[in-house]
């Protein structure tokens, strides 16, 4: 850490006005890039024109293109190139840049071969008793990237997830329960904090009651102050009040609030909103790439500029940086410029110098997760049971989707059955030739986003419902609980959510049928569902 690092009475009157706009721009950085375009932005943060860096995988990531698929390329050594690239970027820098990345899972979420948590819809799940594991899962989110030499995780996200055919947030929101949402995400913060790394409430004003992604369109939200004051704020004030350092501010519209239309990432009347919660720090804009600003102008500079106007001071994924420095000191005052040149540098105090006192993480990721996909296993309708006469009587597995090989192997230790995948989930109910009364059957949905029923057949309620009307059957999913929405539970002995299907939770979820431990966890959303 700094020990250096000017403060800002210092600094002020060393930088001119032109230097002070560089430092509100936080374009992408690529971690898989060619050299010329590293060389590019080399450039930029040479001539001082770039405050800090916001690193994505590649240009051809999920995250930056939306144009149609392309190819990502694989790099097993990204994680080692982010921290070559980031120390390279600091040397061309003359004051050092605040460098940020999506973790919301952990690295992994941008980075190949990195420490991978759970999702926060499955974090989600933790009852009050197991709530804590989320300030240690921030402690350990935190040394994993002050080791590489990260600032700011842009997590958690706070929004109140209501829209289960929501596209973009979903799985990464902690549920539909705006106090639960509250306190799982001040935790999360406060590890992080504590950790030594600067955290993110994203999307402000709210982005789970929409059914539009906002890389791809622009999402309406129809619903007053008092409206969003019950449910969609409750969150931002928790975090406010936990002394958040970062808000970002979000690419959809709420005409009740800014009868222009304009998405709240460029509203002056809903960032003074954000104001009037009496958050003082930084305000950072959603990606300025989404094409949920195309309608406003299809111009990086004027966005940049009208982002600025509306009262953000980052502008994240920034684009065409040297021109819209000209045309923000041509049209924004230096009174402005000053004050969110001061929110950026006091946010810089925080990460240079303000994590010297870390609290460092006792768990390893090895260790972290397994008791993380123990504690949020949950159970509906009598699962316990069934699972009991399951193992006495016998039964056989039906796979829909992928099989859950561990799930399947942990189970073969102890039990002899027969095991019939059913990849494209057609034809389950009566092609496998299945004997037993008893079914055990596990649904790994191909996608974590609802497009297109997960990317189940459409044929998969009736051929479950062939099945139930002659077979006792407990579900085991590996997936995203909102599949259950769409599911009729009554047609089950029990269901078992694991929520993810990497190896720990097929472990957890084979632990939870052999009767070696209980399902803790709490249904996350709203289902009909009588536990």
């Amino acid at each position: 850490m700094m020990s250096e690092f000017p403060a800002y009475d210092e600094i002020k009157s060393q930088l001119n006005l032109g230097e002070k706009v560089g430092q509100l721009f936080m374009p992408a950085a690529f971690i898989n890039d060619s050299e010329a375009e590293i060389e590019k932005l080399e450039s930029l943060i040479e001539k001082g024109q770039v405050g800090g860096l916001c690193f994505f995988h590649s240009r051809a990531s999920a995250a930056t293109n939306f144009e149609g698929p392309k190819e990502i390329p694989y790099n097993e050594n990204s994680l080692g190139r982010l921290q070559q690239l980031i120390e390279r970027y600091q040397r061309s820098a003359r004051y050092p840049l605040l460098m940020a990345i999506d973790a919301e899972w952990g690295l992994a979420m941008r980075v190949e071969r990195a420490p991978q948590y759970p999702y926060a819809l499955t974090l989600g799940a933790l009852n009050r008793s197991s709530e804590n594991l989320l300030y240690e899962l921030g402690l350990r989110m935190a040394q994993d990237c002050r080791e590489v030499g990260i600032h700011l995780n842009l997590a958690p996200v706070v929004d109140i997830n209501t829209d289960p055919e929501n596209p973009v947030i979903g799985y990464r929101a902690f549920g539909s329960d705006p106090e639960a949402v509250s306190r799982k995400a001040t935790l999360l913060h406060r590890g992080l904090a504590d950790g030594g790394i600067l955290s993110c409430a994203k999307h402000f004003p709210g982005h789970g009651d929409t059914a539009v992604d906002s890389h791809l369109n622009l999402p309406v939200l129809d619903k007053g102050l008092a409206d969003l004051a019950d449910e969609e704020l409750l969150p931002f004030k928790a975090l406010i009040e936990a002394h958040v350092p970062v808000i970002m501010t979000g690419h959809l519209s709420l005409p009740q609030l800014d009868p222009s239309s304009l998405p709240a990432s460029l509203s002056q009347p809903i960032i003074r909103v954000l104001r009037d919660m009496k958050f003082e720090g930084a305000i950072i804009t959603d990606a300025l790439n989404m094409h949920a600003l195309k309608g406003v102008s299809a111009q990086p500079e004027t966005l940049n500029l009208r982002a600025i106007q509306a009262g953000n001071d980052i502008l994240c994924y920034a684009e065409r940086i040297p021109e819209s420095i000209e045309l923000i000191l041509n049209e924004v005052s230096g009174p402005r410029i000053e004050a969110s040149f001061k929110r950026i540098w006091d946010l810089k105090s925080l990460a240079f110098l303000g994590t010297s006192e870390f609290i460092a993480s006792k768990s390893d990721p090895a260790a972290l997760n397994p008791q993380l996909a123990r504690e949020c296993l949950i159970e509906l309708g009598d699962a316990q049971a069934a699972d009991a006469a399951f193992r006495k009587e016998g039964f056989e597995l039906i796979a829909i989707g992928q099989t859950p090989e561990v799930f399947v192997k942990t189970l073969r230790e102890v039990h002899d059955f027969k095991t019939y995948t059913c990849s494209s989930g057609v034809g389950f109910s009566k092609d496998t030739g299945v004997q037993s009364q008893n079914i055990l059957l596990t649904l790994q949905p191909p996608h974590m986003k609802p497009k297109d029923f997960f990317g189940l057949p459409s044929t998969l309620l009736n051929e479950l419902a062939v099945l139930s009307d002659e077979k006792n059957i407990v579900l085991y999913l590996f997936g995203n609980p909102y599949v259950l929405a769409k599911l009729p539970l009554n047609l089950f002995s029990g269901v078992v959510c694991a929520f993810q299907s990497q190896p720990v939770f097929q472990e957890t979820a084979a632990e939870h049928f052999l009767g070696r431990i209980q399902a803790k966890g709490e249904i996350p959303i709203e289902l009909d569902y009588d536990n």
